[in-house]
């Protein structure tokens, strides 16, 4: 038997997925893989204030969760990461 993975547009909203599946999907059990976000999403507020057109104070653009937003791959310093890269480039690719 061959089975065949095609991904499908669903929702989830409230804790409940919604998905309407095509004609040629067997019943029968399966497994639906979720990922799971480390941090909590921005509310609709929040988001909101983020992409509000408009000049930003100094103050509202450190606050900005997108400033940074390497971090969480533990890159500090986006300047030593690039040079870390490159020199790691070279080490490969010598020519």
């Amino acid at each position: 038997m061959t089975i065949h993975y095609v991904t499908i547009p669903a929702r989830i909203r409230r804790g409940k997925l919604e998905i309407e599946l095509p004609s040629n999907v067997a019943e029968g059990e399966i497994y639906i893989e979720v990922p799971i976000l480390d941090e909590v999403p921005l509310s609709d507020e929040e988001l909101a204030d983020l992409t509000a057109a408009g000049p930003k104070t100094g103050a509202e653009i450190v606050q900005n969760p997108a400033i940074g937003s390497w971090a969480y791959k533990g890159i500090a310093d986006g300047v030593q990461w690039e040079a870390e890269q490159r020199k790691k480039r070279q080490e490969r690719n010598p020519w």
